[in-house]
């Protein structure tokens, strides 16, 4: 009796292994991250002007600055170099986003002098995260 043609062994099949699909998605990670690099080196001009904020400027002058005690030169700078920065580490602009929005909440409240920040910063990240998950499964069920 003669094997079945889906039963006979021509070639040699090469097994694959996993140290020959970690550096295919470590390239695959490498190519997003230099396509987005300039989002990087966007933040690098922000950062810059918030350190020249933090060490040549007095706080006097821009404490009023179109709003009363809001500070709002340094948290406009702030905001834009962490949400470029935050969007190049996570490769997506509404992470970035919403980092950098806590980020800024969380340095409004401290510049206003909330003592009890915490409350309504951990309301905003509860928040941040179900809008996080609700876009997973969002994305998930398409």
């Amino acid at each position: 009796m003669q094997k079945a043609k889906s039963r006979l062994k021509t070639k040699e099949q090469p097994k694959t292994s996993l140290k020959k699909a970690k550096p295919q998605l470590f390239l695959r990670l490498s190519k997003k991250y230099l396509k987005h690099l300039p989002l990087l080196f966007l933040s690098v001009p922000f950062y810059s002007g918030a350190y020249y904020i933090f060490t040549k400027v007095h706080p006097d002058k821009i404490q009023h600055f179109l709003i009363p005690n809001t500070y709002l030169p340094l948290q406009f700078i702030l905001f834009l170099g962490n949400f470029l920065l935050f969007s190049y580490l996570f490769l997506k602009t509404r992470y970035g986003f919403k980092i950098s929005l806590l980020i800024s909440s969380i340095l409004f409240f401290k510049l206003q002098l909330i003592d009890n920040y915490w409350q309504p910063t951990l309301i905003i990240i509860i928040l941040l995260i179900l809008s996080c998950l609700f876009d997973r499964f969002r994305h998930h069920s398409t």
